[in-house]
């Protein structure tokens, strides 16, 4: 069943610390939408009262009519084991951007993925017009956000071949502008592009530091590695291998003619030269290997080859 986005726009416009929160967190401060809509606050309020002993999750929640993603992170015994696999994991991602794109990022830059900071990238983002969630709340473990809409691989999977195409060239044109811009996502799989009833787009969840720890055309070809990786590793049987390789072409055509920035196209161009790398020496056995990463990083490579070789 798909979810319909909110139908109106709203603006963090006042901040307003409320009495009626957690006692244990005396310094929760809601972020309005209206400067007079009480029972939006009213309703967050309570819930977080009934909801403070929570696990670590996502939920979606409306209060007094507003339909709202909440984040939560909660910390427990097992805190500092979690901590030391986040540790590990952002080692060997950089390690591997070293490896596969030629940069090593710090691993202590790309530690700086909670909440407070997702809440930090997207009121910067807001600030600067680009089209992301609205954060209605923000505390300590606690992160409230607009709800903006259905998610692009739902609305692909049920889409005919034309309409499928199209979506493509949605995604590449939104991310070209995002780019153009000046930004990175570093989570710009297709997953994390919402579309609201009137078409609108929203690129949402900026836990991910990778863009502050990258040059920027190199973090923006990262983007595009992300987006071309989630289309062809999209789960679904709705479409056969043939035209998942078409839809992976319209990704990264349209992105190129979007945004022609040399400095992207030729970080690409190293990203292809190593993945093709790779591919030659160990393709015979990776293609045995049913994994959607796998199969997902050999129709990128092909891609990135066809689209790139005659530049």
């Amino acid at each position: 069943m798909a979810f319909l986005a909110l139908s109106h726009t709203t603006e963090v416009t006042k901040i307003v610390t409320h009495p009626l929160v957690n006692a244990d967190a005396p310094d929760l401060q809601v972020l309005r939408t209206h400067t007079d809509d009480v029972r939006f606050e009213l309703a967050l309020n309570q819930w977080l009262l009934l909801h403070a002993h929570d696990a670590t999750g996502v939920s979606f929640v409306e209060f007094a009519g507003y339909s709202c993603v909440v984040k939560r992170h909660r910390a427990t015994w097992f805190s500092p084991l979690i901590a030391g696999v986040k540790f590990v994991r952002a080692e060997v991602l950089s390690w591997l951007c070293w490896l596969l794109m030629g940069e090593r990022p710090s691993s202590q830059v790309l530690l700086k993925n909670t909440l407070q900071d997702e809440a930090d990238r997207l009121v910067r983002l807001k600030e600067a017009g680009s089209s992301v969630p609205s954060v209605w709340f923000q505390a300590s473990g606690i992160l409230v956000l607009e709800y903006v809409g259905q998610d692009m691989p739902y609305l692909i999977r049920i889409a005919n071949p034309e309409g499928r195409l199209k979506l493509m060239t949605t995604a590449a044109q939104e991310l070209a502008q995002f780019h153009r811009a000046g930004f990175v996502h570093g989570g710009a799989q297709l997953r994390n592009l919402m579309i609201h009833d009137d078409g609108t787009v929203t690129r949402i969840d900026f836990e991910e530091n990778i863009g502050e720890a990258l040059s920027l055309p190199l973090a923006q070809a990262y983007d595009v590695f992300q987006m071309l990786s989630s289309m062809a590793g999209l789960r679904g049987h709705e479409f056969s291998a043939t035209e998942r390789q078409a839809l992976c072409h319209q990704l990264l055509a349209v992105y190129l003619i979007a945004n022609p920035d040399p400095r992207v196209r030729a970080s690409l161009k190293a990203i292809e030269k190593h993945f093709a790398a790779i591919k030659k020496y160990l393709g015979w056995c990776l293609k045995w290997i049913p994994g959607r990463d796998i199969q997902g990083f050999l129709s990128v490579t092909n891609t990135l080859r066809l689209s790139l070789h005659d530049e």
